[in-house]
């Protein structure tokens, strides 16, 4: 089931915003034959529909201008034997002449008449005597062409001899397939034909304009000379006026010719590009280096993990050893830890990986488009992609490494001090102890705790074994605390990158696709 035709305000409407998103997206001259065609659509409809013009074209020797006259029912266009007999369009009004004279100014038409109507000649009526389309002087092909593309009726008047001539049907009558509901084809000087041949003529005029597209074209056959069928051609006419519908369809034709012509350029519009790109994200990831800043923050959480749950005595002493003995592995320290971290590569510059990703996803929606729409993409894509790498490298450059100190840090650092504490108060009661007997001085008390186990002793195994054990839970528990801390950063890594990719790269590539079948709609609706 087709479509139902649009509205000629509807029409409008679509050509109107094929224009509005053409700008970058359609070449100069298809804006300009777009803007042409609203413009003189424009111009039309501002001078209202109180008439209806209609004009009469043909070759030299077809008898327009006689046919011209037959219509008006007087004497005004010349008619003659030279060539060319008319050389400047010549009008007549029926009916009030400031109707007309908006519409005739317009057309630029000079001579000019106004009659009153009389029944026979429709008010509303603008008929227009054009110069021949086959004349020798130039600017009268000028004047036919520009009326050809402005009146509301066209009347192509051909004679027995010439109507088939193929210069009149390639460079006029072909080229008005889409005018065809307001074209009148009339063959006339009829009275020279035997009514045999006229019906034979006749058929095979009608069988060349079937074959051209122009199967709603009337044709009609008359006589200036005798007057036959110049009632029949008025009947149209006055169908025309009061219809009031040849303007509207005149207009409606132009659109359709030009919204077709481009939309055929267009067609088809690429396909959406995925809301997602897992290639695209893997590709980022290799090019900022997740796995890499995930380490350095899984080693400086180990760091600072370690550093916080040391107890306070040997803590100490370790941390003096490590400024001694490693002065190289300074990027440990706090200051490095929280330097910016970089993307692999120049700044500002497009990863190759990025780079080929992106250019797939364009590939991908562009794969049954009409080619002229990749080269743009690709390039949006490519200068998306490289303020994504811009992005990246300041977000990145941001991110804290180091972890939050956690609470149970300290107390595992005051725990493991209370037990060091502990291991060293033994140790230093039995080396004194050890010292007096030495020096043949009485010894310390030594009470025994368990058996023959003295208080000193307990306490420096005690400690000793609380020391290894709780040193071996918190390695452990560091690790762990480690690993959830790489996980985070690399969940925070990832969605920022989906993040940056969503609203840099794809959403601009989604919202012209969306832009580029917009405008396919719109030419579409303009010609449906």
């Amino acid at each position: 089931m087709s479509r139902r035709s649009p509205r000629l305000e509807d029409r409008l409407a679509a050509l109107d915003r094929a224009r509005s998103l053409g700008p970058d997206r359609l070449t100069p001259d298809e804006l300009a034959a777009l803007g042409e065609v609203r413009t003189r659509a424009g111009e039309r409809l501002a001078r209202g529909d109180r008439v209806v013009v209609a004009a009469l074209a043909g070759g030299t020797g077809s008898g327009k201008s006689s046919l011209f006259n037959a219509l008006a029912g007087r004497a005004l266009a010349e008619v003659g034997a030279r060539r060319p007999v008319t050389s400047e369009p010549t009008g007549l009004a029926v009916g009030a002449a400031e109707d007309a004279g908006a519409v005739l100014d317009w057309l630029r038409v000079g001579e000019r008449a106004a009659v009153p109507p009389d029944g026979r000649l429709p008010e509303g009526l603008v008929l227009v005597d054009l110069p021949d389309h086959d004349s020798v002087a130039v600017s009268h092909r000028d004047v036919v062409d520009r009326f050809v593309d402005r009146v509301d009726v066209l009347v192509w008047v051909v004679d027995p001899l010439k109507y088939a001539q193929r210069a009149l049907h390639e460079t006029y009558l072909r080229e008005l397939a889409a005018h065809a509901d307001v074209l009148l084809v009339v063959l006339n000087r009829s009275d020279e034909l035997a009514p045999a041949d006229l019906a034979t003529v006749t058929a095979d005029l009608r069988g060349l304009l079937d074959a051209e597209g122009l199967a709603t074209a009337r044709v009609l056959a008359t006589s200036a000379v005798t007057g036959d069928g110049v009632d029949a051609l008025l009947d149209e006419l006055r169908t025309e006026v009061s219809a009031r519908h040849a303007i509207a369809s005149r207009i409606a034709a132009d659109v359709v010719t030009v919204a077709r012509d481009v939309g055929a350029r267009v067609d088809p519009p690429p396909s959406e590009p995925a809301s997602s790109s897992p290639a695209l994200l893997r590709a980022m990831a290799a090019a900022v280096g997740v796995a890499g800043v995930a380490e350095d923050g899984e080693r400086a959480y180990l760091q600072d993990a370690r550093a916080g749950t040391r107890p306070l005595l040997s803590g100490v002493l370790l941390g003096l050893l490590a400024r001694v003995i490693r002065p190289l592995r300074r990027w440990r320290t706090e200051r490095a830890r929280r330097r910016a971290v970089e993307l692999r590569g120049p700044a500002g510059e497009l990863p190759v990986g990025v780079r080929h990703a992106l250019l797939e996803l364009v590939d991908a929606a562009t794969a049954d488009a009409d080619t002229r729409w990749r080269p743009p993409l690709r390039a949006l894509a490519e200068e998306r992609g490289t303020a994504l790498a811009t992005a990246l490298a300041s977000d990145l450059g941001r991110l804290e490494l180091t972890p939050r100190p956690r609470r149970w840090w300290t107390a595992v650092s005051v725990l493991w001090t209370l037990v060091e504490t502990v291991l060293l108060v033994g140790a230093g009661w039995l080396f004194a102890s050890g010292v007096l007997v030495w020096l043949q001085l009485p010894p310390l008390p030594s009470p025994d705790v368990v058996g023959a186990v003295g208080l000193p002793t307990a306490l420096l195994l005690g400690g000793l074994a609380a020391w290894l054990l709780l040193g071996a839970v918190r390695t452990r528990a560091v690790r762990r605390g480690a690993r959830r801390h790489r996980r985070r950063l690399d969940a925070a890594v990832t969605t920022a990158l989906r993040d940056r990719a969503t609203t840099l790269v794809l959403a601009p590539l989604r919202a012209e696709t969306a832009a580029i079948r917009e405008l396919s709609e719109a030419l579409a609706t303009a010609a449906r």
